[in-house]
């Protein structure tokens, strides 16, 4: 029996089925449409129909939680990563890469949030090694495109009066940041590759 062929995109799908189901959704078919409304020929989905609404849209802690488990099981290839790593180092180079992931990946440790994997890791590194930490709750001002801000390091050691700062993508805000914090405080930034170096991570 031959694999049914989507004579919008020629995609050649596993079934009948598979292949009812692709038409109907097919980004090319003119007249596609999710059944029960759930997205129509305008494309409407739970973001869009917030917004229209004005009623903020916000996501469960368990379809965060799944989401999540979903992208630590998923699999991508040499070349997609390669593909990712390069199109955030040129968004880097360009000055255009502003978002940090790790602020949309929370995770509670002792009863306080941190922010990313690496944060987590590290938290539990320095009380494997008996070091004492809090989140650090201090700000100090930086000024970055002509605006005075605000940064607050990941972490304060008390023993050390060290601050630290746990980085992926540097920046130029970053940078401004470093730079312009003051002197007479100690602040060590930590990448990727000195947490490796740590086997922290």
């Amino acid at each position: 029996m031959e694999e049914p062929i989507c004579h919008h995109c020629n995609k050649v799908c596993k079934n009948h089925n598979s292949w009812r189901n692709h038409v109907r959704c097919c980004p090319k078919n003119p007249n596609r449409n999710y059944k029960n409304g759930m997205l129509g020929k305008k494309g409407r989905n739970q973001y869009t129909k917030a917004k229209e609404t004005g009623i903020p849209y916000a996501m469960s802690d368990e379809t965060k939680q799944k989401i999540s488990r979903a992208a630590k099981n998923r699999k991508l290839s040499k070349e997609t990563r390669n593909k990712i790593s390069n199109t955030v180092n040129e968004k880097i180079s360009n000055n255009e890469w502003h978002v940090s992931l790790a602020r949309h990946h929370h995770y509670r440790y002792k009863g306080i949030d941190l922010h990313g994997s690496w944060e987590l890791k590290y938290a539990k590194w320095l009380d494997y090694n008996g070091i004492k930490w809090i989140r650090c709750k201090e700000s100090f001002q930086y000024e970055f495109d002509n605006k005075v801000r605000q940064y607050t390091p990941d972490f304060y050691l008390p023993d050390t009066d060290e601050y630290i700062e746990i980085k992926g993508y540097k920046t130029d805000k970053d940078t401004a940041k470093w730079n312009q914090f003051p002197r007479h405080k100690k602040l060590k930034v930590l990448l990727q590759e000195d947490l490796k170096e740590m086997r922290a991570i």
